[in-house]
């Protein structure tokens, strides 16, 4: 446990922390392509450990111009100055003084307040580095800041900039985080890594599912789905869920029953000819009742037509020997556990088995039955989106890396694989979908995300296995950053964005800064309060000792 929350951390601030770097980059240089002032540049969050002043910024000095230092020794000293514009709108400065700590460079109406470090003093002007690039003590991520948003009378401010200009600076972080995976997982698939590939071939199709409909049948081996190779089974379950509610197209070759087959030689024969099938993946597979007899046909399957689904069915409990049970599916009392042959003792735990092979640490299904009639019954089966039981036949781990011209377009094509699954997962949340492939926490925070990264790390798997694995996993979260940042959300890039537009649709007239800061920090209020509930649940799910493999 220690150790997965020390390389939970570290790992979590590799991948996120670059990835939220970058999207301030975004909104940093499309500011200053557009002539929007900026004022500084953090790495991580305060508070500040130090920092590193750039720029060549000139501000003009005269007879009027105020000093608080000494003007002979001023040379790279931080120094804070009021500035005005001239007639020949240069910028004058007023006041400068010595910088206090908590100084900060902002405008206002008429005056700007310019911090920085002073490069050199000339009889009429002074050359000033007035762009922080800022190292602080919270290792995340990182932060850009310019010039007033809503200020539209100062110069070099976000707000007195044209609208589209306005709206490109403020999505280009988001457009960033978007570009990251078409880069990432094309480079992925390009690196020699080890794949477990195999056939992919049907078990057993469970009746009326989109699979038998489409006239799938056992031992029929899936090779593409929608025009792309399957070789191994997270494969087929990502090119399904993709294309949930929609027609997709199977390639498939029918297994034809090797009827003279040996031990250890395979049940089916394939003769290379593929036929395409149609297939439309359900939102809402069905589950059903598995009981010992089938009263209803809709909702129960007996536990022999069960298990030919799932062969653990009903032989996968655990009773524990107690003296008064108070949960009989999990616990046996000390008085029926002494009838057994052997008998079992207080405290022993009896797995519960079809035939009991290793008497006294298993129990027959019979015996347990015959202290309570339902133990060892799964209360449900839960059909896929196909309705199908697959397995991997011919399965091998093979080195695997792929040429530039293969891995552009697939690795493309996985990054748009995101974007389809991070909407169906949300239609999924919000329809309250049964499908199997969105079990699991729907939604993670912060410490959901570093106990995965953690999981990652600590993983029985070769270093390279991990880089890759975490790669993929910054890939998904940077579109999943992007996706979430350009919502309408308040006090997100969306939400700035959303006003932006309000205030074209009012033919230019804009919300009163007042009423939109107080919008975004009740906004940001409730995000903050949101990212505290999800992260409860997150420690909760810790503590339960729940993993995410």
């Amino acid at each position: 446990m220690p150790e997965t929350v020390f390389f939970g951390v570290v790992t979590f601030l590799i991948v996120l922390g670059p990835l939220i770097i970058l999207h301030e980059l975004g909104h940093l240089w499309t500011a200053r392509r557009f002539g929007v002032k900026t004022l500084e540049f953090g790495f991580g969050y305060p508070p500040r450990a130090g920092g590193i002043w750039s720029g060549n910024t000139p501000i003009l000095i005269d007879d009027q111009t105020v000093f608080e230092v000494d003007r002979r020794n001023i040379d790279r000293k931080l120094v804070t100055i009021s500035t005005a514009l001239d007639e020949y709108d240069r910028t004058v400065a007023l006041v400068v003084r010595e910088r206090m700590k908590g100084d900060d460079g902002e405008a206002s109406r008429g005056v700007s307040i310019i911090t920085g470090r002073i490069k050199s003093v000339e009889s009429d002007r002074l050359l000033i580095a007035d762009m922080l690039w800022s190292f602080n003590w919270l290792p995340l991520g990182g932060f850009v800041r310019m010039v007033g948003e809503e200020s539209t009378n100062v110069r070099g401010s976000l707000g007195s900039k044209p609208r589209w200009q306005r709206i490109v600076v403020m999505a280009a972080g988001a457009a960033v985080n978007a570009i990251i995976p078409f880069i990432l997982l094309p480079a992925v698939l390009m690196v020699p890594s080890d794949k477990s590939v195999g056939d992919v071939t049907i078990v057993t199709v469970f009746p009326d599912s989109p699979a038998d409909l489409a006239g799938i049948k056992p031992g029929d081996k899936i090779v593409k789905v929608d025009g792309r190779e399957i070789e191994n089974i997270p494969e087929l379950q990502q090119a399904v869920t993709v294309k949930l509610g929609a027609e997709s197209t199977w390639e498939i070759e029918s297994g034809i029953p090797n009827l003279f087959a040996r031990p250890a030689e395979p049940e089916y024969q394939y003769s290379g000819d593929t036929e395409k099938v149609v297939i439309i993946p359900r939102w809402q597979p069905p589950s059903r009742d598995v009981v010992l007899e089938t009263s209803d046909i809709e909702t129960e399957i007996p536990l022999s037509r069960a298990r030919v689904f799932d062969g653990s069915v009903g032989i996968n409990t655990v009773l524990t020997v107690v003296d008064e049970p108070t949960d009989t599916l999990y616990q046996i009392s000390e008085r029926d556990a002494s009838k057994l042959d052997p008998p079992a003792v207080l405290g022993d735990r009896l797995t519960v088995v079809a035939t009991a092979s290793e008497p006294g640490k298993h129990i027959s299904l019979l015996d347990a039955r015959a202290h309570d009639n339902g133990l060892g019954l799964k209360t449900s089966l839960q059909e896929g989106a196909t309705g199908v039981q697959i397995t991997t036949a011919n399965s091998q781990i093979i080195t695997k890396g792929m040429n530039p011209i293969k891995a552009f377009p697939l690795g493309w094509r996985q990054s748009m694989d995101i974007l389809v699954l991070t909407r169906n997962a949300i239609t999924s949340t919000l329809i309250g979908s049964s499908n199997p492939q969105f079990e699991g926490p729907s939604t993670v925070g912060p410490v959901g995300i570093g106990q995965l990264t953690g999981e990652i790390a600590v993983a029985d798997a070769g270093i390279d296995a991990k880089v890759i694995t975490l790669i993929t996993l910054a890939a998904t979260l940077s579109l999943s950053l992007a996706i979430l940042n350009i919502l309408p959300i308040p006090a997100l890039d969306g939400g700035r964005i959303f006003f932006v537009l309000v205030e074209i649709v009012r033919s230019g007239k804009k919300i009163s800064p007042e009423r939109e800061g107080m919008v975004h920090f009740v906004g940001f209020a409730l995000l903050i309060g949101l990212i505290a509930v999800i992260s409860i649940q997150d420690v909760t799910r810790i503590l339960r000792g729940e993993s995410f493999f």
